[in-house]
């Protein structure tokens, strides 16, 4: 690996999630960073602490991005909508039309590594049935919902800039991820266990048995890193999820375990009957402007397996230090309760 001292690592989505673990991983790797987003939120001081340049941007719009990238030499693009509710236009504008933004820039600015976040959304959710989903399997995003489509589309754009432009751009494809600090996605999981703690049962859809597959955020933002001046990654896609194969009901038990104390008996609502309420709901909703708690577009990723397969990544070397789920499934769900987060 190079000398990291001198380069300067841009982090865009630096105020979400992934993004602001992104930003202490690239630190803690010795890159000078600059973060970017369209604001701090609540993660300034973190920034500042870490000695890490903040500027706000819009990658939507390409005007600004060549003040963004003067001086960079590596690009990590987080940035991106996850929030399946999101209007089309919100999400085509983030996750695909500011892809090209940055990738034109990047053409301009001479970036040296452009490193890019995608979503195993891109294959759909039944791409190769049963089986582990490889990198270079059929993608069938329509008609799950727009967030994969979205992706894929970004994606798209990106292989584009390679061939045509010789961008050197690493593309990453992670699962579920999870870790400290979320607001969304699978914190919202240990939310509702947390606030149906009294209850006696665990509504669960279905019969429980759909495969699902994690990843913890140090493990994306490791992999990341890894990949940094890995010249044989650069052109490449690969899937980033650790080697946990289980069904949901043994995930609902592994939370509840560690959230709670105990494991619930499961009420089973059939797929069926939770489509009428999604559509029910979600008519009203559209017209009294509330979110419904069931979504349909939720529904078709509950009711697919999620299995994909990361030999390609492991063949370079690279080794998760969370390889299963349950040890870093613990770890945060006893960081959110250290922290205040979960209170009777």
């Amino acid at each position: 690996m190079a000398d990291n001292k001198n380069e300067l690592v841009l982090v865009t989505g630096a105020a979400g999630f992934t993004g602001h673990h992104m930003v202490a991983e690239a630190v803690k790797a010795g890159y000078r960073v600059r973060a970017t987003d369209v604001s701090s939120r609540f993660y300034g001081a973190m920034f500042e602490a870490l000695d890490v340049e903040f500027m706000p941007s819009d990658l939507t719009k390409r005007e600004g991005l060549d003040r963004l990238l003067s001086g960079v030499d590596k690009i990590i693009h987080v940035a991106g909508i996850h929030d399946y509710s999101t209007p089309d236009n919100i999400i085509f504008s983030v996750n695909t039309h500011a892809v090209e933004n940055l990738c034109d820039a990047a053409i301009k600015a001479k970036i040296n590594q452009f490193l890019h976040f995608s979503s195993v959304g891109v294959y759909g959710y039944s791409s190769n049935p049963g089986k582990p989903v490889q990198e270079d399997d059929p993608k069938v995003t329509p008609p799950l919902n727009n967030y994969n489509v979205s992706k894929w589309e970004g994606e798209k754009i990106i292989h584009k800039y390679i061939r045509e432009h010789g961008l050197r751009a690493t593309i990453f494809r992670p699962g579920a991820i999870y870790g400290s600090r979320s607001v969304y996605g699978l914190y919202l999981v240990f939310k509702m266990a947390f606030d149906e703690r009294n209850k006696k049962k665990k509504i669960i859809l279905g019969k429980g048995d759909k495969i699902e597959a994690f990843l913890h955020v140090q493990d994306m933002c490791r992999a990341v890193i890894y990949a940094c001046d890995r010249e044989e990654m650069i052109g490449e896609a690969y899937n980033v999820a650790d080697d946990t194969h289980i069904p949901m009901s043994q995930f609902y038990d592994i939370v509840n375990q560690a959230l709670l104390g105990k494991k619930k008996p499961f009420f089973h609502i059939p797929f069926s009957v939770a489509r009428l309420v999604a559509v029910i709901t979600g008519f009203f909703g559209k017209i009294f402007k509330f979110k419904p708690a069931i979504e349909l577009k939720t529904l078709d990723y509950a009711n697919c397996d999620k299995i994909w397969d990361n030999t390609k990544l492991k063949s370079t070397g690279f080794e998760f230090k969370y390889p299963h789920m349950e040890k870093g499934m613990k770890e945060t769900l006893q960081w959110y309760k250290d922290h205040g987060w979960f209170k009777a």
